[in-house]
């Protein structure tokens, strides 16, 4: 008999987080988050988002054993931007059983129905930067360290609970070339002539996370306000995200872009891939996963493009092609593979354009369900 149960104790968090490791032991292609930050999403004296969401976490179990798992959230802060009621679910995994999954979403539902939600979206997570979208395509290509991954059958327990898709992303593989691109060289070029534009430089990654972190999330807030499930980020929450992402920030991948006056108006970020260091630790640090996420950091074959941010009154002028421009060139030192980009909502007109010069492949779709309750 499969029963789902709403979970509280440190014994049953610890399950919650270890199943996917159990349901994908067998699969290449998955990439296991760092287990740690998983059990620190759990705990409201740990996770900053707590402080604007509400959530639940439900087991579902049959004979004594977890068949799978979903995460009920109510971001307030979502819901006062945008005048809504909605629940989101993350972190749906099961095996391959139907009757599982109607439970675990049945129970996400009822406990958002129970608290007034009159719909409910995901698999999302508590803000943009965490893994959002169910896969559709791209099985057998491995999955990144920042995007989701999951079994195909997921899909249709999904769509046959009621769930209609609301958006759609990409997410993109871009081969390095052997030299910058042309076309943004020369745009780069000539708007830093122009306009003064300059990217900056700096020694250590801690002086960049000291001087701009808090400007790189206040920019952020500005660029990707009217972005699909975007939530402003309080103080608390990016200190959090700041303390999340210093294991894996390389500053040769990061560009920031200054006007004449020096104001930080723009940046890209990329993150060397720690995909394979993770498969091969299951996401535990200790004892010596640290080791080879390490060597991973330090000399990586691929990057892992996180955004780019543009002040909104610079968006037309030529940011993009230098910010493209400066982190091509230094991939290209590095002797970078490709890049895989996070994901791309598929009509978001101007950011697929900005790819437009480059060689690239469709390599992950990834669709965001919404259900009336």
């Amino acid at each position: 008999m499969i029963t789902v149960r709403q979970i509280s104790t440190k014994k049953d968090y610890k399950k919650f987080v270890r199943f996917p490791d159990k349901l994908y032991k067998n699969n290449p292609n998955w990439v296991p988050p760092l287990e740690m930050d998983e059990y620190n999403l759990t705990l409201p004296k740990k996770n900053a988002c707590f402080e604007e969401s509400e959530a639940a976490f439900f087991l579902a179990e049959e004979d004594g054993k977890v068949v799978g798992r979903i995460m009920s959230i109510i971001s307030h802060a979502y819901n006062q931007k945008n005048h809504a009621n909605r629940a989101r679910f993350s972190r749906f995994e099961c095996i391959e059983n139907h009757e599982v999954a109607d439970k675990l979403l049945k129970a996400a539902e009822d406990w958002a129905r129970a608290k007034g939600c009159d719909s409910i979206h995901g698999p999302l997570g508590f803000n943009d930067l965490e893994r959002e979208g169910l896969m559709v395509e791209g099985f057998d290509k491995e999955g990144c360290y920042l995007t989701s991954y999951n079994w195909p059958y997921y899909q249709k327990f999904i769509e046959d609970n009621g769930y209609t898709p609301d958006v759609r992303w990409v997410e993109w593989r871009i081969p390095v070339p052997d030299k910058v691109n042309e076309r943004a060289a020369r745009v780069a070029d000539m708007v830093a002539k122009r306009y003064g534009f300059h990217e900056k430089t700096f020694k250590s990654n801690s002086e960049v996370i000291n001087k701009y972190g808090k400007q790189f999330f206040e920019l952020l807030d500005e660029c990707y306000k009217d972005l699909y499930g975007t939530i402003p980020f309080n103080d608390k929450l990016v200190k959090q995200t700041i303390d999340g992402f210093k294991l894996i920030i390389d500053r040769k991948y990061l560009s920031l872009i200054f006007n004449k006056e020096d104001q930080l108006i723009g940046y890209g970020i990329g993150f060397p891939s720690i995909s394979r260091a993770l498969v091969k630790c299951r996401g535990r640090m200790l004892p010596f996963g640290v080791f080879g996420l390490l060597k991973a950091i330090k000399h990586p074959k691929v990057i892992e493009l996180g955004l780019i941010a543009v002040k909104p009154e610079y968006q037309k002028m030529g940011v993009t092609a230098l910010i493209i421009k400066n982190m091509q060139q230094r991939m290209i030192d590095n002797h970078i593979e490709y890049c895989d980009t996070g994901c791309q909502l598929e009509d978001n007109a101007p950011a697929i354009a900005a790819l437009d010069m480059f060689e690239r492949e469709a390599v992950r779709r990834k669709i965001c369900y919404i259900k009336k309750l």
